[in-house]
Formats: C-alpha cells, sequence, structure tokens
C-alpha cells in the first residue's frame, strides 16, 4: 500500500526544476546590477585626470594661424565671373546626375530617360518633367539625354549613355 507524502507535495524534478530557475534568476540579477554599477563607475571622470591651462600658454596670432593653415600674407581670393560661376556648377550639376536609359522614337517628341540623381535609384523622366528644382528634362536623342533650367529654356547640360565594355 502506497501512502501520499504530506511534507514533499512537489516531485522531485519539478523541486529541482524550481531551484534551478530561481539560482538562474539571482545569476542574472547579479550579473546586470554588476554590469550597472561598472558603467556608472567608468562615466565618472576623476578630478585628477582633468588638465589645467598653464599661465605660459601661448595662444596663436591670425597671422601664425593663416600660415600654418597655409595662407599666404596678403592674399586675397578673387571673386568669380559669371561664365566661370556657370562653368563650375556645371560641373558640379554633370557629376550628381547621371544618364542610365533612353527610351526614344526618332521624330517624336515622346520618349523618357532614367535618371539617377546623386547615386540614388534610378527614376524615370518625361520630357518637358522637372528632374530637380531647377532642372528640367527638354529633349531626347538615341542615346543622350539635354536637360536645361526651365522647360523652355536653353540646354546647359548634355548627358550620354554610358559605353558598354565589352559590347
Amino acid at each position: 500500500m502506497n501512502y501520499a507524502k504530506a511534507d514533499q507535495p512537489l516531485s522531485k524534478s519539478a523541486l529541482w526544476a524550481l531551484t534551478f530557475c530561481a539560482w538562474a534568476v539571482l545569476f542574472y540579477s547579479a550579473v546586470y546590477w554588476g554590469f550597472k554599477w561598472q558603467a556608472s563607475q567608468q562615466d565618472e571622470v576623476p578630478a585628477k585626470s582633468v588638465g589645467r591651462l598653464s599661465e605660459d600658454l601661448q595662444v596663436p596670432t591670425v597671422g601664425e594661424l593663416r600660415a600654418a593653415l597655409g595662407d599666404a600674407p596678403g592674399a586675397q581670393i578673387a571673386p568669380l565671373s559669371a561664365q566661370e560661376l556657370q562653368a563650375q556648377e556645371l560641373g558640379l550639376l554633370n557629376s550628381r546626375v547621371r544618364l542610365l536609359g533612353v527610351v526614344y522614337a526618332q521624330g517624336s517628341q515622346l520618349g523618357m530617360a532614367l535618371l539617377s540623381l546623386d547615386q540614388q535609384l534610378a527614376k524615370p523622366y518625361k520630357v518637358g518633367d522637372e528632374v530637380e528644382p531647377g532642372l528640367f528634362l527638354l529633349a531626347l536623342a538615341s542615346k543622350g539625354a539635354k536637360l536645361g533650367p526651365s522647360p523652355t529654356g536653353p540646354v546647359t547640360l548634355v548627358l550620354n549613355l554610358p559605353v558598354l565594355k565589352g559590347v
């Protein structure tokens, strides 16, 4: 005849699992608070590590700073002319805009260009669409596109398709 023991309500395996979980929670808590305490100790800067300004520290003059940065004394930067400024802007714009593809029907104004701005994903643009503020797609050719500052304005930038290697 088997009698139930009143002093042991849980089985041995359940008691073992419960004890293991309790120790695991205790260990996790100790590790967590140990890391928190260590991080708070590292954030504090000891007063001895902060340097003081010495009285013999010399502040450089403007001339010494210019010489250190490579600026010759008395050198003046001449302002750019309108043509030089426009050429500089076109060079910058030409490096920002890439033509990746053209769909062109000869003899018609229909067609699209696949343009990429600033190394982003390419998007299709129809003739007359604004590519970015102040830049419009004016015309298409079989292997190129022409862009300008207004939908009817002059052509200021001509883009050609890149030459494919091995073809």
